[in-house]
């Protein structure tokens, strides 16, 4: 059984995230378009080759992003109306999120893409429906109850790394956005601490694209801010991409720094092995 922390209730998870809190939405439309045209592209006889995911073919896979994406719609609608969903709460990282994937039934290639396009189209009439004021009401991600700006960010640092497992078999990467890259990024190390348990200040240099990113621990909340890090923070060094990878349990190439800030993101990977 594989699960990580959850927060319910109260203040629900103790996550601060500086940033615009327009930009997982704007991240995730951009992400999902792209993921949507690059599947558009593929052969059918394509569609039961291999995923980073071992559980997944691409059929598989996309059938689990379309299910994500079902959910979002339904927790940004509910929060819309005032009501934290609770869905998630007890759930196992693997077999909950097959499970739901698999309600879905089997697909041709056709029905997938047709699916994905649905629930891609009713998350974005909901973050059309939201100013900036609602971005802090809250709805869930397996972590549970966190503001909308951050259950977007959960659910695009899901699929942009689900980009990569469709791709990276095939010999294929995506082209990185800068703005999807920082609000992954951010959030996942964000996640990472918080999952852990940990009281290690951070201090991130990342590259393609270069950003700085701290994390520091305040009276119990995880606090991540851009541009800027707490003195004597352990550094992490690498290029985004590999630093998601390793944070979220793939291969990576070259991440370095401190013993301490590798061990954080090390033990969230086993969480999120493939």
């Amino acid at each position: 059984m594989a699960t990580i922390r959850q927060f319910y209730g109260g203040a629900g998870v103790p996550l601060r995230i500086d940033g615009d809190a327009d930009g997982p939405a704007m991240g995730w439309r951009s992400q999902r378009a792209r993921v949507r045209g690059w599947l558009s592209g593929l052969a059918d006889s394509d569609w039961n080759g291999p995923t980073r995911c071992e559980s997944w073919d691409t059929t598989g896979l996309v059938r689990h992003l379309a299910s994500a994406s079902r959910f979002l719609g339904y927790t940004l609608h509910q929060a819309a109306a005032g009501e934290q969903t609770r869905l998630l709460q007890g759930m196992d990282t693997r077999t909950t999120v097959e499970a739901a994937a698999s309600m879905l039934g089997d697909m041709t290639p056709v029905e997938a893409q047709e699916n994905l396009a649905a629930t891609d189209a009713a998350v974005d009439a909901e973050l059309a429906k939201m100013s900036g004021t609602d971005w802090g009401a809250f709805a869930e991600a397996p972590p549970g109850q966190l503001p909308v700006h951050l259950v977007v960010s959960h659910f695009l640092f899901d699929s942009w790394v689900h980009e990569y497992d469709l791709m990276v078999p095939r010999g294929e990467h995506p082209v990185v956005d800068p703005l999807e890259a920082e609000v992954v990024v951010r959030y996942l190390i964000g996640l990472a601490v918080v999952a852990t348990g940990s009281d290690t200040p951070l201090d991130l240099h990342l590259t393609n694209p270069d950003v700085q990113i701290g994390v520091t621990i305040v009276d119990g909340t995880t606090e991540v801010t851009i541009g800027s890090a707490p003195k004597a923070a352990a550094v992490i060094e690498g290029q985004v991409s590999d630093v998601v990878d390793r944070t979220s349990g793939r291969r990576a190439g070259p991440v370095w720094g401190d013993d301490r800030g590798l061990a954080i993101i090390d033990a969230f990977g086993q969480l999120l092995a493939v």
